[in-house]
């Protein structure tokens, strides 16, 4: 089997709900967030895409699933542990069903209350939180952060470079490791199971103003931090929003659900676009004329930074 040398941190059927063009021609314009430059008409495949992102040999995905290969030992004879791609393959399998239950849901928001289509959207969640590079990069540095501080303290206490040694390796990980662990391992995703069943109630959101909804190339942090009001953008005009259960909690958008269903205003559209911005590492993602008008947004926030300055 051919290997696949660029691998997409967020999937190719997500971003091309976003923009515009034919059915597997499809376009979008990009807001870089590094000097806010508006690209119009590109294709989906050349965005948060690295070579061989998720890639790593058998004793890595091992030492990885070492809890889930205790429970379930039969799997570490299984011959796709070998495959160096196999998060790759496992995520390009998980995108197959989930396109199909966005595509579900495009026609039809209702059908996000189906058990078997809210099991997929916990999963679609958990995996958008974790394997982007911006997840990795901010790993690294708590990991590099980690290492340096306790290399200073055993060299503090006297301890030999053996002892140093394991103390470094039993506390730190990469960022790669961290980042496969949550997107392979079982405990994690059932983690973000139990919080978004248990911890918020789930709405659907019809967006019918004249701005779409964007994303970035980070677009689920608020799941993985925990956020009170989460809007995930299912396309630019419909969206599944999750509101902590607790009534006195602040909330981003002041619109209020009727017989389940959000419609929302202007003022919450942008404030969720916003959150995008502010999460986004490099891009942020959608039509033309929107991504035009968070220009301004962007425009705005860093001049806000300037002053600060």
């Amino acid at each position: 089997m051919e290997k696949v040398r660029r691998q997409h941190y967020v999937p190719r059927m997500y971003l091309k709900r976003f923009g515009y063009g034919n059915i597997g021609d499809e376009y979008i314009s990009v807001l870089k967030l590094d000097n806010g430059t508006v690209l119009d008409n590109r294709k989906v495949e050349n965005f948060a895409v690295a070579n061989y992102f998720y890639d790593a040999d058998k004793e890595q995905i091992a030492e990885i699933l070492k809890e889930d290969l205790k429970v379930f030992p039969e799997l570490c004879d299984n011959e796709n542990l070998s495959d160096d791609q196999f998060t790759e393959h496992v995520l390009a399998r998980e995108e197959s069903a989930i396109s199909k239950m966005l595509n579900e849901l495009q026609e039809d928001l209702s059908t996000i209350h189906i058990s078997s289509n809210r099991n997929l959207m916990i999963i679609f969640l958990h995996s958008l939180a974790y394997r982007t590079k911006q997840f990795r990069d901010q790993m690294d540095a708590i990991n590099n952060k980690t290492e340096k501080w306790l290399s200073s303290m055993c060299d503090n206490l006297g301890l030999d470079e053996e002892t140093k040694k394991k103390t470094i390796e039993i506390n730190c990980s990469t960022g790669k490791n961290t980042q496969l662990y949550q997107i392979l391992g079982i405990k994690p995703v059932l983690e973000t199971m139990q919080m978004l069943q248990y911890n918020y109630e789930w709405y659907e959101a019809v967006n019918n103003t004249e701005l779409d909804f964007v994303i970035s190339d980070n677009p689920a942090q608020t799941v993985r931090n925990g956020f009170n009001d989460i809007c995930i953008p299912v396309s630019s005009n419909k969206a599944i929003i999750f509101r902590i259960k607790d009534k006195t909690a602040p909330l981003i958008s002041k619109d209020m659900p009727e017989n389940g269903i959000i419609n929302l205003s202007l003022n919450s559209v942008i404030a969720y676009n916003c959150m995008q911005l502010a999460m986004g590492q490099k891009f942020l993602f959608g039509t033309s004329n929107t991504i035009k008008y968070m220009k301004k947004m962007w425009e705005a926030r860093s001049a806000g930074r300037n002053k600060r300055k």
